[in-house]
């Protein structure tokens, strides 16, 4: 079941969420220190002692960038620690933001939103027919490939003969004789295009949404896939008895309908402010997320990335969004396609369209839902602290302090190094530390710290690591061999059908 469309126009994470990259500022002195964070350092033998604990974790910059900023984050937290327990140099209230954001669409979204979720027994009988979880198809086609390296005119061609195969066919003939003579999926061909029967899932997205929703005997229009155009024939329909199932069904139903109800609101908020996500979108949000500094001022803050009737969305919020992510998500965004980025761009604009509504609606969390937030967040702040060993009987004042928090720290990234203990993500807290303290990460020294973690490693003798090692965080073992896709087998996920 998909996630509320307002959840994710929401962008709210809870105080415990993932952790966050590495957006710092970059030292330019030429130093030992890979990372200093409240008058801290982080030098590099010291950086690669820690990494040299377990022997699977790979000698590269990416490894010590993880290491650097789960140091800055931890180092800054204890710190804060030390000093009131409570982290009483944050503000709050700006912590709980997205939050008060997520309650204020939510109060929106029960005012406007007038979805029919009652349904009659035949209703439900014949949704669970064609919705069902279980339903299965039997269904022939007729393919007709298109090259590779086809011109907009050899398309149009290929698409008038299929256009054309569809008419004689809805017209009376053959089906299954037209899909021997002129399929060009050689799979189903020599059975007249027939497929069996499957289920949801089997098929590319546009074959299957076109195949599901005809009936016994219909003939679809031409289907365009990455494979060619289709003409799809439905010979016959399945499905399990709804039975038990019908409870958790008809909660799909009302949650869709909802849903469809939701998107339809947005949809008109979106066409009455004529959002339009400029051109050069992908591109400026793809350079944001290589950047290591995010913190941007005066013109480079003021870009428009999309803009809709009364505001638009600048490269400095898109900027703040992305200081958000985990490090690992930010690297994989500097991959993200257009199409993506622009969905991406469309939902933060909707996002500002539903919020702008709420505030001319005088809509607001009450002062009892947020100083619920505050003491939910106060407790997780307090759980954090329990579980990472940051209380003051182990971080004293006084003199000893950043001894004993240098101490701490290093115990809790050499026992979540070598798989002996495990950290929690620090969520927003980690952005709010780092704009509360300041922290400086010096990139140029990542090479260093390879170097040296490398002559560790080559002075000592082979061992095996400790049973349940583990990468540090962000760094994940490789996943086992996935089976391959039987080949020449027809209708298959990501295969000819």
């Amino acid at each position: 079941m998909k996630l509320s469309r307002w959840t994710m126009l929401a962008a709210a994470a809870p105080l415990i969420a993932s952790g966050c990259g590495s957006f710092g500022k970059a030292m330019t002195a030429h130093t030992d220190v890979v990372a200093r964070a409240a008058g801290k350092e982080l030098k590099v033998d010291e950086a690669a002692r820690l990494l040299a604990a377990n022997p699977q974790i790979p000698a590269s910059p990416e490894v010590v960038e993880e290491l650097a900023n789960m140091w800055v984050d931890y180092t800054l937290l204890a710190t804060a620690a030390a000093e009131d327990t409570t982290l009483a140099v944050l503000d709050l209230d700006e912590l709980l933001e997205p939050q008060r954001e997520q309650i204020t669409m939510w109060k929106l979204r029960e005012q406007v939103i007038r979805a029919d979720t009652v349904f009659t027994e035949q209703e439900i009988q014949q949704r669970w027919n064609t919705e069902g979880p279980g339903v299965e198809i039997r269904a022939r086609h007729i393919l007709l490939s298109v090259p590779t390296e086809a011109t907009p005119a050899q398309r149009d061609s290929v698409r008038r003969q299929a256009e054309q195969l569809r008419a004689r066919a809805a017209g009376g003939e053959d089906f299954a004789g037209l899909a021997r003579q002129h399929s060009q999926d050689p799979g189903s061909k020599g059975q007249g295009g027939d497929l069996g029967f499957f289920g949801r899932g089997r098929m590319v997205a546009p074959f299957e949404e076109a195949a599901f929703v005809l009936q016994p005997g219909q003939i679809s229009q031409v289907v365009e896939s990455p494979f060619g155009y289709h003409v799809i024939r439905v010979e016959d329909r399945r499905q399990t008895p709804l039975g038990p199932q019908r409870e958790g069904f008809v909660r799909f139903l009302v949650q869709k309908a909802q849903q469809d109800a939701e998107k339809a609101y947005v949809d008109s908020l979106t066409r009455a402010a004529a959002v339009e996500v400029r051109p050069g979108a992908p591109k400026i949000a793809r350079e944001l997320a290589e950047q290591d500094n995010l913190q941007l001022r005066g013109r480079a803050a003021d870009r428009v990335m999309a803009s809709y009737r009364g505001g638009e969305l600048t490269t400095g919020e898109f900027a703040e969004f992305l200081r958000t992510l985990p490090a690992q998500a930010r690297s994989g965004f500097a991959q993200a396609t257009d199409e993506q980025v622009n969905d991406l761009v469309e939902q933060m604009t909707h996002k500002e369209l539903l919020l702008r509504e709420a505030e001319r609606r005088r809509l607001a969390p009450s002062q009892a839902q947020m100083d619920s937030a505050r003491a939910g967040a106060r407790q997780s702040i307090s759980q954090i602290l329990n579980t990472v060993g940051f209380t003051r009987a182990r971080l004293p004042r006084g003199s000893g302090k950043n001894a004993a928090i240098e101490a701490r720290v290093r115990e809790l990234i050499e026992g979540a190094i070598s798989g002996t203990g495990q950290v929690p993500q620090l969520g927003p807290l980690g952005p709010a530390l780092r704009s509360a303290y300041g922290y400086e990460v010096n990139e140029g020294n990542f090479p260093k710290v390879v170097q040296a973690l490398q002559t560790i490693r080559a002075s000592q003798p082979q061992r095996t690591p400790p049973a349940g090692a583990v990468p540090p965080a962000g760094q994940q073992a490789p996943p086992p061999p996935q089976p391959q896709g039987t080949q020449g087998t027809q209708g298959t996920q990501g295969t000819q059908p």
